[in-house]
């Protein structure tokens, strides 16, 4: 199969999750004692002053990982798509569907076009981590005791979560690479599941009321491959307040692949 590079759509988005977030860490590096159910933290501090003037994120900040987003978006568009059934609830690994062409074949070694969608792990914004100034010095999350009820004696068995407080706001990157027509029109498949994800939950405990979450102030550009090859050309984007806006004007963003 020839594939050429035609560019790149660069989407942009501020997540924010409006119930507490409980995406799990690691806990080896909590004592004795301490927590069952931590969320995963940096574990070095990350200067992104590139990226935003003293955006700088703290050791021990919760992050969203760029695979949590994308295995759950590639869930939701699975269902949407019929494509669960047929894989006995693994990821699909048919390489011809539109969620293999864009997240990839899951176990299939055999394709031959690159995976189109890349998500990268979204940090706090810096008023996010302003905000979180008020929870006292070093401390960005919230502990939420959740228990377990005998359904005979009526005794309560406490369960902590950690959680990110809800209304905290996260960075979100994704990109999406175009070698064909096809890949262009199939892009709206990613709209799609995120719209999914703002009906749905991210991380743990959702159906215990955590993980809701929507997006807000998306930008949308596209480089092609003559913006590679010559910086001085203009880079077109497009803004959205929501993902419905995207949705509703599509054409927009199908558009700045043709330099419109």
């Amino acid at each position: 199969m020839s594939l050429q590079f035609k560019g790149i759509y660069k989407i942009k988005a501020d997540l924010i999750n409006t119930t507490g977030l409980h995406i799990g860490g690691s806990k080896e590096n909590f004592e004795i004692g301490g927590l069952d159910n931590p969320v995963i933290k940096v574990s070095f501090p990350i200067d992104l002053s590139h990226e935003e003037n003293d955006w700088k994120i703290e050791e021990g900040m919760p992050y969203i990982p760029g695979s949590s987003l994308k295995g759950k978006m590639r869930s939701l568009l699975e269902w949407i798509n019929n494509r669960v059934s047929e894989n006995k609830g693994e990821p699909c690994g048919c390489g011809k569907c539109v969620v293999c062409k864009i997240f990839g074949a899951h176990k299939n070694n055999k394709i031959e076009e690159p995976v189109k969608l890349k998500v990268s792990d979204a940090y706090p914004s810096k008023n996010t981590i302003e905000n979180w100034k008020d929870l006292g010095e070093n401390i960005y999350t919230e502990i939420k005791t959740e228990n377990v009820i005998n359904r005979i004696s009526s005794s309560a068995t406490p369960r902590p979560i950690e959680r990110v407080p809800a209304g905290s706001e996260f960075k979100v990157v994704m990109t999406y690479e175009v070698f064909k027509d096809e890949d262009i029109s199939n892009l709206k498949n990613v709209f799609i599941a995120m719209d999914a994800l703002q009906s749905n939950f991210l991380g743990g405990g959702g159906s215990r009321g955590n993980g809701r979450v929507i997006f807000k102030n998306i930008k949308v550009e596209f480089k092609s491959r003559d913006n590679f090859l010559d910086i001085s050309k203009e880079i077109k984007t497009e803004e959205f307040n929501n993902i419905k806006e995207v949705q509703e004007n599509f054409e927009k963003v199908i558009n700045l692949s043709k330099g419109e």
